[in-house]
C-alpha cells in the first residue's frame, strides 16, 4: 500500500481496497480514454479493459498524455497498455482491438464493475449506453466539444440514461467529431468522471445530474436530469441500437478483406484509412 499511501489519507483504507477489486472498462482510447486509463490505474483499480481499433496519428499528441511521436502508427490500446503497465503493474491491463457493435457490446463488457464511455461518436454511444442498461452495469459517459464538455453517471433503472435526452437518426452532422479541443478541457472532465466513480464507490452520488464543464469561463452547473418514464432503453426495455441496424456517416467500421498476415497492417489514401490486425478483424476509419 506504500505507493497509496498519499491518497490513502483522502479515501481511507476500505474504498482503497474496494478500487483494487474492481473490474474497469472503458470504450474508447483516444483523448478521453487514455486520459481515464491513467488516472484509473494510478488510483490502483483491480482491472481494466480497453476497447479500440484505432491507431496513433500525429494529431491525438497535443490533447493525448499517454501517447508520444514514437507511438504514431501504433495502436492505440496497445500503445497505451504498455505506458500503463509501466506505471503501476499491480493492475491488470486488458487491450482489446476492436470496436463495439450490436453482436458483441455485451459480451465485452459483461462482468464489469463500472464502464467508462470514452467515445466521439453518438450511434456507439447510444449502443454502449443500451448494453449497459440491459446488463445492469453503471456507465459513466463524457464527452467533450471546443472548450467544453460534459459527464454523467448513469445508474441503470435507477438514474436517466442517455437515450433519456439523447438520440441518434444516422444523420445528425454532430454526431461525430467535427471541432476541435484543448488537454485542459479533456483533463478536467476525465477527472470528473473518475471523481463520480468514486463518489458512487462511497454512497454518495446517485446519477442525478449532468455536470457541463464550460472551461472558457471556468464554470461547472449541474443541470438536473429525470428519468424520461417513454425512454425505450431505461424505461420500456427495447433497447433499439442493439436490435437494428443504423447508418454511419464516420468513425470506424469493419470492413471485409483478404488479409490473413501476421503482422499489422495500415492502408491510407486522402480522406481514409484500413488498419488490419494479424489474423483478424480490418477497420475502415471515414472522418466525415
Amino acid at each position: 500500500m506504500e505507493k497509496y499511501s498519499r491518497q490513502l489519507l483522502v479515501l481511507g483504507l476500505d474504498l482503497q481496497l474496494k478500487l483494487r477489486e474492481l473490474k474497469i472498462t472503458i470504450v474508447g482510447c483516444g483523448a478521453l480514454g487514455s486520459a481515464l486509463a491513467e488516472l484509473l490505474t494510478r488510483l490502483g483499480v483491480g482491472q481494466i479493459k480497453i476497447i479500440d481499433a484505432d491507431i496513433v496519428e500525429v494529431s491525438n499528441l497535443h490533447r493525448t498524455h499517454l501517447f508520444d511521436e514514437n507511438d504514431v502508427g501504433k495502436p492505440k490500446v496497445l500503445a497505451c497498455a504498455e505506458k500503463l503497465r509501466r506505471i503501476n503493474s499491480d493492475v491488470k491491463i486488458f487491450p482489446v482491438t476492436d470496436i463495439i457493435t450490436k453482436e458483441n457490446v455485451e459480451e465485452l463488457i459483461k462482468g464489469s464493475d463500472y464502464v467508462f464511455d470514452a467515445l466521439d461518436n453518438l450511434y456507439y454511444r447510444l449502443l454502449l449506453n443500451d448494453a449497459c442498461v440491459k446488463l445492469n452495469i453503471p456507465l459513466i459517459y463524457g464527452g467533450i466539444m471546443g472548450e467544453y464538455a460534459s459527464t454523467k453517471l448513469v445508474i441503470p433503472k435507477i438514474s436517466a440514461c442517455l437515450s433519456c435526452f439523447m438520440s441518434y437518426e444516422g444523420n445528425d452532422e454532430n454526431a461525430c467529431e467535427t471541432v476541435g479541443t484543448l488537454d485542459t478541457v479533456v483533463d478536467v472532465i476525465t477527472g470528473i468522471q473518475v471523481q463520480l466513480m468514486l463518489n458512487h464507490l462511497r454512497g454518495i452520488e446517485n446519477g442525478e445530474y449532468l455536470y457541463y464543464v464550460d472551461m472558457r469561463s471556468l464554470r461547472v452547473d449541474k443541470v438536473l436530469i429525470k428519468r424520461n418514464e417513454r425512454c425505450e432503453a431505461c424505461s420500456l426495455g427495447e433497447y433499439k441500437y442493439l436490435k437494428f441496424n443504423f447508418p454511419l456517416n464516420c468513425g470506424l467500421r469493419i470492413v471485409k478483406t483478404d488479409y490473413d498476415g501476421d503482422s499489422i497492417r495500415i492502408e491510407k489514401d486522402d480522406n481514409s484509412f484500413i488498419v488490419c490486425y494479424p489474423y483478424g478483424k480490418c477497420f475502415k476509419k471515414v472522418s466525415h
